[in-house]
């Protein structure tokens, strides 16, 4: 969402910005946000970067797809291969590849147009056919990924051929095949597809086995049909009837039907017109060949809208053509309005296109009257076709006894036509609720209050929003969920983006008054950034974000997107609040400023060490953030005072107890939220001024960043403490490094990468001969072992840790040590030992410490004892 953002800049602040955001620890494990938007597809194929993936590349790629099989042989070897474009066409220009590789090649996307028209010369329709599949969606060969790291699969859109390639499929349209012809039918492009082809039945075959997420291209075709039509028949009403009569039966090209229209044609005239030729006609055409026939003659014109041989896109077409019977002047009918009812069923959304029908069948007056209740535009039309009634003597008790929503808009507007009685309403209420349809009736009027708001059971925030201006701000301020360090887990991208679409597309708040409604912050940068390039409003909104973070970045200077990439997860404020500034942006800036220019640590030569204003920087940062730890987990194990004898402070050093007070946990954890942002700063400040802070920020932060859920961002500060520690020689800080590192890679579900650095860990404590440092590593790494089913070097490791356990006089942890041997044991078929392993571990876990982790494992070893050891009979 920030490099969506930053992408809003002008060049060199954008620049910037990525430069800052790929500093970030977050955007290491950020995994990638696509929106689910209509008219887009999940693309399941290998997303991995080109320089990642493992196959082969260059020659050896063009041998291997010279010599492959089938198309999908070849599918299969470019999703795991490292693609080279220039390479590919060079070998084809050399020698052209033969129809199955050039089949596999020119199905890819990413094939760059001089290539795919290269694959098309000479002409091969097998191979221009398989443009198709570009389509599909292709499950490639990337691994499967662990259930602690979600990475959604990239979204992309419908594909659009270019103009180079569409000019060399035309001349060849009436031979392609139904899935490419209807990729070649794009909206604004369709009509020259129906001019080059000599086969208009197929054409038809293709549109008529479209399901609805073609509908656009299928609506492109007929408004195409319809063009040409109007263009040679002008308002020749004879003409409209044959050619509606003829069209979806005839099998030359449509020149040849206008050419032929005159002559008779056997059999034609027991075919009645078609619909969905009629509605192209001009308005008053159409409107009196729909009133010469009769109720039966214009079932069977509709026969592919709502008979038994209707088309698969029947609903969205349907819809379609009662707005433009509705356009012409068409009168009302019965079976006009059983259709709508139908249409409704399926489509409940496309309701102005059916109002007009209001009166004409019970079943569709109910089901508007219904879906009124959600739709203002709607209550008000349907309101019009009433009397209007006379003003009610006492309106509050009036709108109590309706429970219909067009009826309470009639009342609300003969009654109290410009100003709402809301004392007295919101009295009401409060003595007894009223209806629901009274609420949303009253939530489209001005001043809107949010308790009434908040009475409306189950309520779509999308729905709210469309009622009016005062709605929609409650709406908007109501997106997600409170719980603290949650607000993204809690926000539904696709509710907050139809919320935002709602209240623009009807013009309820400007863009800026929705930028300072929205919460959290995130919402509008989720609809921004899922804005299609052809929505024109997207600029709008582009030009409104960009100019609140250009402002916002002058005035924080460097630092501003590293802050942000941090606030962001879990601020439920405005975008605007999360861009005000704050009183920790200096530290923020001079800290960021300090990492990127190392000459500025380095200290004066009169100052005595540790004395330097970085050193007491990092000093206030180092005891804020360890009081607040402390005070959130006071049972974690958090390293020490780190650093050389000459710059730690004893507690009342200065006459400051060095420890800072918070008043209860929320205010703890709001310091560490802020100063959470500076990790990665302070870590590289630190590795050179004050190594053991650098050091002992994995372990002394792990707590916090577990509860915030932000396991990700430990991997770069344990590696920067590793490297840090083993430039100042101190094996024990390394040690303590490479166990966070290895933990760490442990709930990222990263087991393979873990292993190894809880192995150096492990030899670093036996060397420093930390029997503490090794019985808590030695479980990580016969946990890992077993997360892996390496179950016999996992017995072994564990059973090597219970001994050091002992020896560091950690029972608690033994007892977990000895659960986790009992699974390794019992994988590998020694039940008996298994048993023995529960039992030890129910009995040092029972009465030793206390917290729900000590239960749990408590619980899981009984659970398991008594598994193994119950009577089979």
């Amino acid at each position: 969402m920030l490099r969506w953002a930053a992408g809003l800049l002008p060049p060199p602040a954008r620049a910037r910005a990525v430069a800052e955001l790929d500093a970030t620890g977050l955007s290491v494990a950020a995994a990638p946000f696509y929106p689910v938007r209509h008219g887009m597809r999940a693309a399941h194929h290998d997303t991995r970067p080109v320089d990642e993936r493992q196959g082969p590349s260059g020659r050896e790629l063009v041998a291997a797809l010279r010599s492959v099989e089938t198309a999908v042989d070849g599918d299969r070897l470019l999703d795991a291969a490292r693609v080279d474009w220039d390479v590919l066409a060079a070998a084809h220009a050399r020698d052209p590849f033969p129809s199955v590789p050039s089949r596999a090649l020119i199905a890819r996307r990413d094939c760059p147009d001089p290539f795919t028209v290269a694959l098309l010369t000479p002409w091969r329709v097998e191979v221009a056919n398989r443009i198709a599949a570009r389509q599909k969606n292709r499950t490639g060969p990337a691994e499967r990924r662990s259930a602690y790291r979600a990475h959604t699969a990239p979204l992309v859109h419908c594909h659009d051929l270019s103009d180079e390639i569409r000019k060399v499929l035309l001349p060849h349209v009436s031979h392609l095949r139904t899935p490419l012809l209807r990729l070649l039918l794009a909206p604004g492009k369709a009509r020259e597809v129906v001019r080059a082809t000599a086969r208009l039945d197929r054409l038809l075959a293709a549109v008529d086995h479209g399901d609805h997420g073609h509908l656009p291209r299928i609506q492109a075709f007929w408004d195409a049909v319809g063009a040409e039509l109007r263009d040679t028949l002008g308002e020749d009403r004879t003409a409209w009837t044959a050619v509606a009569r003829r069209l979806t039966r005839h099998k030359g090209s449509l020149r040849e039907l206008l050419d032929t229209l005159g002559d008779p044609v056997p059999g034609s005239r027991k075919h009645g017109p078609d619909l969905r030729v009629l509605i192209q006609a001009p308005p008053s055409v159409l409107t009196a060949i729909v009133a010469d026939l009769d109720d039966a003659a214009l079932e069977r014109a509709a026969e592919r809208y709502v008979g038994d041989d209707r088309v698969r896109t029947a609903d969205g077409l349907l819809v379609t053509a009662l707005a433009q019977l509705e356009r012409a002047g068409v009168a009302p009918r019965r079976p006009l309005a059983r259709w709508a009812h139908g249409a409704l069923a399926h489509r409940p959304g496309e309701l102005a296109e059916v109002a007009w029908l209001y009166g004409g069948s019970p079943d569709l007056d109910d089901s508007l009257i219904r879906l009124a209740r959600l739709r203002p535009d709607l209550r008000r039309r349907l309101a019009a076709a009433h009397a209007q009634p006379p003003p009610a003597v006492d309106p509050v008790a009036e709108l109590r006894e309706q429970h219909d929503a067009v009826r309470a808009q009639l009342v609300l507007d003969s009654s109290c036509p410009d100003d709402t009685p809301w004392p007295r309403l919101l009295e009401a209420h409060a003595a007894e609720p009223l209806p629901e349809p009274v609420l949303w009736v009253l939530a489209s009027r001005p001043g809107f209050p949010a308790v009434l708001a908040r009475a409306l059971p189950g309520a779509r925030t999308e729905d709210l929003a469309a009622q009016g201006a005062d709605a929609a701000r409650h709406a908007l301020a109501h997106l997600a969920g409170r719980s603290p360090g949650d607000v993204l887990d809690h926000l539904h991208a696709s509710t907050a983006g139809a919320t935002i679409h709602s209240i623009r597309a009807r013009g309820t708040l400007d863009d800026r008054t929705v930028l300072d409604t929205a919460r959290p912050a995130a919402v509008p940068l989720l609809y921004g950034r899922g804005l299609l390039p052809g929505d024109r409003s997207r600029d709008a909104w582009n030009s409104a974000c960009a100019e609140l973070f250009t402002d916002a970045a002058r005035r924080f200077g460097p630092g501003f997107w590293h802050c942000l990439a941090h606030r962001l997860p879990i601020f439920e404020g405005t975008l605007p609040e999360l861009l005000a500034p704050r009183p920790g942006d200096a530290l923020a800036s001079r800290l960021h400023r300090l990492a990127e220019n190392p000459n500025g640590l380095t200290e004066n030569p009169g100052e005595p060490a540790g004395t330097s204003p970085v050193h007491a920087l990092l000093e206030r940062y180092e005891e804020r953030v360890r009081a607040a730890t402390a005070l959130l987990h006071p049972d974690a194990d958090l390293p020490g005072a780190y650093g050389p004898p000459d710059v730690r402070r004893s507690p009342d050093a200065h006459g400051s107890p060095g420890i800072h007070a918070f008043p209860d946990r929320e205010a703890a954890l709001r310091l560490l939220d802020a100063e959470g942002e500076n990790l990665p700063l302070v870590a590289r400040v630190a590795s050179t001024v004050r190594p053991g802070l650098a050091i002992a920020l994995p372990r002394l932060v792990a707590p916090y960043l577990r509860e915030r859920g932000r396991i990700a961002e430990l991997v770069p500060l344990a590696e920067s403490a590793r490297r840090t520690a083993a430039r100042v020689a101190d094996r024990r800080g390394e040690a303590d490094a490479e166990a966070a590192l290895g933990r760490a890679l442990f709930l990222l579900g990263r087991y393979e990468e873990g292993v190894p650095a809880c192995e150096r860990a492990l030899t670093l404590f036996h060397d420093i001969g930390d029997p503490h440092g090794a019985a808590r590593t030695s479980r990580d790494l016969g946990r890992v072992l077993l997360f892996l089913h390496r179950f016999p070097e996992a017995a072994t490791v564990l059973e090597r840790s219970r001994p050091l356990c002992r020896e560091a006089g950690l029972p608690l942890l033994e007892g977990n040590v000895c659960l986790l041997l009992g699974h390794a044991l019992r994988h590998l078929g020694r039940t008996a030992e298994a048993a023995t392993a529960y039992r030890d571990a129910v009995a040092l876990l029972d009465g030793n410490g206390d917290g729900s982790g000590r239960g749990r494992a408590l619980d899981a070893a009984k659970r398991e004892l008594d598994r193994l050891t119950a009577d089979p009979t």
